[in-house]
């Protein structure tokens, strides 16, 4: 009775630190796409599922902001070395806008994406 005891404490307590282990962080994404976006450019993004998705985009710049262009052709800022969480209307494309003098990185994760992301690097926006 006493080895049962202890085996299943020792389980229990090996359990408890194995877990304890990994690190658990909230808002933690896995991006699969990333673009380099040269300075002065605007980054067109397609997708062929034309549904209204979560999307999390991402500026992986240190140094400048990005904007993003909204299904309402509001223009918002994408901080830098920051992600946001937005739904996006892919039956319009999504446009990202470097106004820096430098390239910058941009990673996107959409959110139960069925279609394929087609990208493009364009002078203009498109209404």
């Amino acid at each position: 009775m006493k080895k049962t005891i202890v085996y299943y404490v020792t389980a229990v307590f090996a359990f408890t630190l194995i877990l304890s282990s990994f690190q658990i962080s909230k808002g933690s994404h896995l991006y699969r796409n990333q673009w380099p976006i040269p300075a002065q450019k605007n980054l067109q993004i397609k997708n062929s599922s034309k549904e209204n998705l979560n999307v999390v985009l991402y500026n992986a710049s240190k140094t400048n902001d990005l904007k993003y262009v909204t299904n309402k052709n509001q223009t918002k800022v994408l901080p830098k070395n920051d992600s946001v969480v937005t739904k996006i209307d892919f039956k319009k494309e999504l446009y990202v806008i470097n106004s820096s003098s430098k390239e910058n990185n941009f990673k996107i994760k959409i959110i139960n994406n069925s279609g394929k992301i087609k990208t493009a690097i364009t002078d203009k926006i498109m209404k």
